[in-house]
């Protein structure tokens, strides 16, 4: 079973922890480009690059982990447009999308999260 850990990238750090983790328990992972280094002369190009890159690698795993527990612009379980964008990724492709908290309900897209069936992990031991 295959897992594509995603979230805002603004936490890739803390999403290529949580990647490690799940590897050093048995788990098979993917993570997002690592777009640290991209040169943003053609900012288009660059999201347009990253974009398809998830969603190949989506198409890959069985389920998608959104990276959600921290506070973001004064909301707890922020959910971002890129990673609202590759859940419904997942969605389509019909994976199973987990999220590690409960995204606050002030998002423009709520219902759309909501529609989405997600299930909430509940973790014993937080990354």
């Amino acid at each position: 079973m295959t897992t594509c850990v995603i979230g805002s990238l603004r936490e890739y750090d803390r999403i290529k922890d949580i990647g490690e983790s799940l590897k050093e328990m048995g788990h098979k992972v993917l993570l997002p480009l690592d777009m640290s280094g991209a040169h943003f002369a053609d900012r288009f190009q660059t999201k347009n690059k990253f974009i398809r890159g998830m969603y190949d690698q989506i198409k890959q795993c069985d389920s998608v982990l959104v990276v959600n527990d921290l506070e973001r612009d004064g909301m707890k379980g922020y959910i971002g447009p890129n990673t609202f964008l590759q859940m419904g990724m997942a969605l389509s492709l019909g994976k199973s999308i987990y999220a590690l908290a409960k995204w606050d309900e002030r998002l423009p897209y709520n219902e759309e999260l909501q529609a989405m069936d997600v299930k909430m992990l509940d973790l014993q031991r937080r990354f």
